[in-house]
């Protein structure tokens, strides 16, 4: 089970920052003369300089996970306080927990052990960024009572930790506020596909989690379900919320 952490991980990593090189590439994949290269090439400069910039620190917010084994029926709740560090590492403080012990140890703990083992190592190897994607603009949609740029993402590269699917853009800000997909690699014979969906908030002016769904067929145990949600946010010093 440490490759159920390992891909949920994949989708809590935040962008790295990619070259102007790699921005120029993915916008020439569209023609030149169309007004719709021209609007992905401006919004994909702006997500990759907003994405490599701002990282969130010195953030504490109360988690609620809910995980299942639906075809066991086990399931299990847990309620934290998460806690991102000035240094960017994550601790989790558990203050409930209610049901099924295996989907707390197996599905739950193992994901916020992982969570807090991989946090602050940048991984630009799964960033989603130009530099890892194609990204082919799918127009405008309305998010919030904002208007989101969405793009399709296909890897360049069958690695694992990346997906296939969506993102959306915030107009505003250029930061991300919404993902969702397919991993196009499994780390181990004991699990098939793993599907998610995360949404962030625009929190002063860098993109926070706010929920993340992940659904993972697996060999042994059918299908697993691990969904948190991220609320009552608070900064230690808003001066560290960008780096």
């Amino acid at each position: 089970m440490n490759s159920f952490s390992t891909l949920l991980l994949a989708c809590m990593l935040a962008a790295s920052p990619a070259g102007a090189a790699a921005a120029e590439d993915a916008a020439a994949k569209v023609p030149a003369d169309s007004d719709k290269a021209v609007e992905s090439d401006n919004i994909l400069g702006r997500y990759v300089q907003a994405s490599g910039s701002r990282v969130v620190r010195g953030l504490t917010m109360a988690a609620m996970f809910a995980g299942s084994l639906p075809k066991m029926g086990k399931s299990a709740t847990v309620n934290a306080r998460r806690l991102i560090t000035r240094e960017g590492s994550v601790n989790y403080e558990i203050t409930g927990r209610h049901g099924d012990s295996t989907v707390w140890k197996e599905i739950i703990l193992r994901y916020i052990n992982g969570e807090m083992e991989r946090a602050g190592k940048d991984n630009p190897k799964v960033a989603v960024t130009p530099e890892n994607y194609k990204f082919k603009y799918k127009g405008e949609r309305e998010r919030d009572g904002r208007i989101a740029h969405v793009f399709e993402v296909n890897p360049r590269k069958k690695r694992q930790g990346l997906f296939k699917g969506e993102i959306w853009i915030d107009g505003e800000t250029a930061l991300t506020v919404y993902e969702t997909g397919r991993f196009v690699k499994s780390p181990s014979v004991f699990l098939k596909k793993v599907h998610f969906s995360r949404e962030y908030a625009i929190l002063d002016g860098v993109a926070v989690p706010k929920t993340l769904q992940t659904s993972i067929e697996t060999r042994f145990w059918g299908l697993a379900q691990l969904d948190i949600q991220f609320s009552d946010f608070h900064w230690d010093d808003p001066l560290f919320a960008l780096n």
